[in-house]
This record gives C-alpha cells, structure tokens and sequence, in this order.
C-alpha cells in the first residue's frame, strides 16, 4: 500500500440497490450518492457507468451486466463493485458488503480503482484487474468457516 493521503471509496448506488443498503453504507460513514435521488433510475447501463465516473466514484450495483466484459470493458470503467447477492436478501449484502470493505476496499485508494471490478458474495469476494503484463487477473479471496482468508488465483 501506498504511504500518505488518498481518497477514499465514495460509491454511487445504481437503481437496483435497495435503500436499507444505502442507509446502512451511509450509517457507517461511507459516501454513497444514489442514482435513484438524482433523477437517473432509468437510465440505460452506460449511462449510470458514465455518471459514476463523472462524479468520480465507484458504481455500486446488483446488476450482472457489470460484471460482464463484453457489455461493460473492463479498461473503461470507474470500478465496479458487484453485489452478487440477490437484492431481497439485503442483510446477507450488507454482511457482504462489510467483510470485503473491512478486509480490502477501505485500503485501497479510490484512484487506484479505475479499472476494476469486485464482485461481493456472502463469503468473499472476487477481484478482477490488469495485471502488470497487460492480461486480466482474477482472484477469489475467501473466508473459511475458522474465519480463515483464502485467496486463489482464478484466472
């Protein structure tokens, strides 16, 4: 990790992430702008990946399509955090959600994001990037049942 000030992870929320989730990212300190309260739930896919670059933050969302390289490169994005939990189990994400910020996302810089991608599940996340050689690197880390940090490279 890098030695100094960085900034922060600030999310913005696409339509498909319920309220509880945001209140609770909120309640916990973290910023989170939600497409919903500025008029662009509708929006197509690009759009809502163009906003949260614009604004200069992570897009946060439910929505398989993100996670998908041919529909959304990976080179182009503001980074991606896909919740890969369905959205009618919102404390299953939230738990999710605050195992993958307590062991990676709040160390790593917000300008270090663009991107990549995370995809959160209830027990790890996925990680996917380009590496130093130019070719896209996954990794799985994991949390086993001793509570225990696996990681594995999966691609």
């Amino acid at each position: 990790m890098p030695i100094g000030p960085h900034n922060k992870l600030k999310l913005y929320a696409d339509a498909c992430i319920p309220r509880c989730i945001i209140e609770e990212l909120r309640a916990v300190g973290l910023p989170v702008e939600a497409a919903t309260e500025i008029g662009n739930a509708t929006q197509p896919d690009e759009n809502i990946l163009q906003q949260a670059k614009k604004l200069h933050k992570i897009l946060l969302t439910m929505d398989r399509d993100f996670w998908d390289d041919r529909k959304h490169l990976l080179q182009k994005g503001p980074g991606v955090i896909f919740v890969d939990i369905p959205p009618d189990q919102a404390t299953k994400a939230i738990d999710g959600l605050a195992r993958f910020y307590t062991l990676f996302a709040k160390h790593y810089p917000l300008d270090w994001w663009e991107s990549m991608k995370a995809r959160v599940t209830e027990s790890g996340f996925v990680l996917k990037f380009h590496a130093w050689e130019g070719k896209i690197k996954e990794e799985e880390f994991r949390l086993t049942d001793n509570g225990k940090l696996i990681t594995r490279a999966i691609k």
